[in-house]
């Protein structure tokens, strides 16, 4: 049954990767795991940052969206573009920072353990077993580094260019310590099943 799984989500993963919906980034811990018989992955980000407009009067988990979303480290040019791409009306603008993250099913306790493990003595302080049953765990890698800042309400950024600044350099920053925080947990992981 688990290899089976696998088995369908590689052939999904295939097709993303022919199609160039993958982090290309992060493809070398990826397709890492997926050599191992007790691991797959079923989803990946290198982490981004953005520009995340909220608008008025409607559910904003379905009408929100990214002015502007970037998986290599933003300039302060690609920031003002993607403020200045939002509504005349928008009711929030938020800086957003996403970590890395990775999802990755696991045979079995043992194995989901022993990743989780590897994840966070490495790093990865936020990772975390977010689903079990009896197909497979499900263990979440999630490094601390993130960062969610409001800059505009009610049509109006409330935040001037050198605060702008400061959170473009924060963020392009953290996410480069994630980035290195998964590659530590990449090495450690390729050092324990390569023996």
């Amino acid at each position: 049954m688990f290899l089976e799984a696998k088995y369908n989500k590689m052939k999904k993963l295939q097709y993303a990767v022919d199609n160039n919906l993958v982090d290309k980034e992060i493809m070398y811990f990826v397709d890492r795991i997926n050599e191992e018989d007790e691991y797959y992955t079923t989803s990946s980000c290198i982490g981004r940052c953005g520009i995340m407009e909220f608008p008025k009067n409607v559910n904003t988990k379905i009408y929100s969206r990214w002015l502007g979303k970037w998986h290599h480290y933003a300039t302060t040019d690609e920031m003002n573009i993607a403020i200045e791409s939002a509504s005349p009306d928008y009711d929030r603008l938020y800086f957003v920072l996403n970590s890395p993250i990775m999802h990755i099913a696991c045979k079995d306790a043992f194995s989901a353990k022993k990743l989780l493990e590897i994840a966070y003595h490495n790093g990865l302080k936020a990772s975390s077993i977010k689903s079990l049953s009896e197909k497979r765990y499900i263990v979440e890698f999630l490094t601390t580094m993130k960062l969610d800042a409001p800059i505009g309400f009610d049509g109006k950024l409330v935040v001037d260019d050198n605060y702008l600044n400061i959170l473009l350099n924060e963020s392009n920053l953290k996410l480069m310590k994630a980035r290195e925080m998964l590659h530590r947990v990449y090495l450690k992981f390729d050092e324990e099943f390569s023996r």
